[in-house]
């Protein structure tokens, strides 16, 4: 039985020093206490112990109490060792670790990609596949494209960069950061990077949507692990990809986006890291992008322990395969 033990407090670990069948896992920080969190049956933590790095003890008690993980302070544990080690016991624990903290963009030279509705599938998917706190967060020069797209009426950047009494708006499980470009431009770089970076410490998954160049960008663009140009199987956005791939380096990679089987020979050649096919009501947010793009980002394999049970199976109904036929998404 694995115990976790996050607390100051020795006596808990004379408690359990002599105690058959426990293996005992410490840790100080709040990165750490997720991390170790798979396959715990009881973990034992005194949060104002805690380092809150790189999370917020209030995301990593919500991970915990979500993920049905039993966690008492080093003080309750004492008043009744017992007790708690036989409900250890009888707990299953999470098999599952849980997903690394990452930070990806879906960029592009050029709206009309299909970059926006990726970025949500994405998010959306994620956040309904782990039930972990995930953020978008835009940047564009015009209109909202998350506004346009999920219909919602929500505070935008600047509020939610200046006010501290506003919170953003939730859509599907997904935290929203609409961009208000003529009021942003005003704001210092250095004010939404404060922004950013305390949303950073309370999700597991940002997702970035952005026009590139863009001169807000700074505010998250040092934080970013991937970089996802994504391209339409058209001559100019092929060239395009390619070089703003080039031009932010080994983090960057291409997407196509809306392929069909006759672009097949016209991106012969043309490196990419993901092809994606063409997809009935994409804006219905149902996943069948988003799992791909999350397969690319945490690794196949890894993603898979993540999914609905039945979901590919039913994956590949709803894109028209049949029993013989091999989806694109496989």
């Amino acid at each position: 039985m694995r115990v976790l033990i996050a607390t100051k407090v020795l006596a808990v670990f004379d408690a359990l020093k002599d105690v058959k069948d426990v293996e005992l896992e410490e840790a100080l920080f709040s990165g750490q206490i997720y991390e170790g969190v798979a396959g715990v049956q009881l973990a034992i933590i005194d949060f104002e112990d805690v380092v809150p790095h790189p999370y917020s003890l209030d995301m990593l008690k919500e991970v915990l109490a979500e993920k049905g993980v039993l966690f008492v302070s080093g003080q309750e544990f004492l008043s009744q060792p017992d007790r708690w080690l036989a409900e250890a016991r009888a707990a299953k624990g999470e098999p599952t670790a849980l997903p690394q903290q990452k930070a990806v963009a879906f960029v592009s030279y050029s709206g009309g990609t299909g970059k926006t509705v990726l970025a949500l599938d994405t998010a959306v998917h994620f956040a309904r596949c782990t039930k972990m706190p995930v953020l978008l967060g835009e940047f564009t020069y015009g209109d909202s494209a998350l506004v346009a797209v999920t219909g919602v009426n929500m505070p935008y950047l600047f509020d939610l960069a200046t006010q501290l009494d506003v919170e953003a708006a939730k859509y599907k499980g997904v935290t929203l950061v609409p961009m208000d470009y003529e009021h942003c431009q005003d704001l210092p770089v250095r004010q939404l990077a404060q922004y950013f970076a305390e949303q950073m410490e309370k999700h597991i998954l940002i997702v970035v949507d952005s026009r590139w160049p863009h001169g807000l960008i700074g505010a998250v663009q040092d934080e970013i692990d991937e970089w996802l140009v994504v391209a339409t199987p058209h001559i100019d956005a092929i060239e395009n990809a390619r070089r703003l791939c080039q031009e932010l380096g080994p983090k960057a990679s291409i997407i196509v986006n809306q392929k069909s089987t006759a672009d097949s020979l016209a991106l012969t050649g043309f490196e990419r890291a993901l092809d994606l096919p063409r997809v009935r009501q994409p804006d219905r947010l149902e996943g069948q992008l988003g799992r791909e793009i999350l397969s690319l980002i945490y690794g196949k394999k890894n993603w898979r322990r993540y999914e609905p049970k039945g979901f590919i199976a039913s994956l590949g109904h709803r894109l028209g395969f049949g029993r013989r036929g091999q989806s694109a998404l496989a």
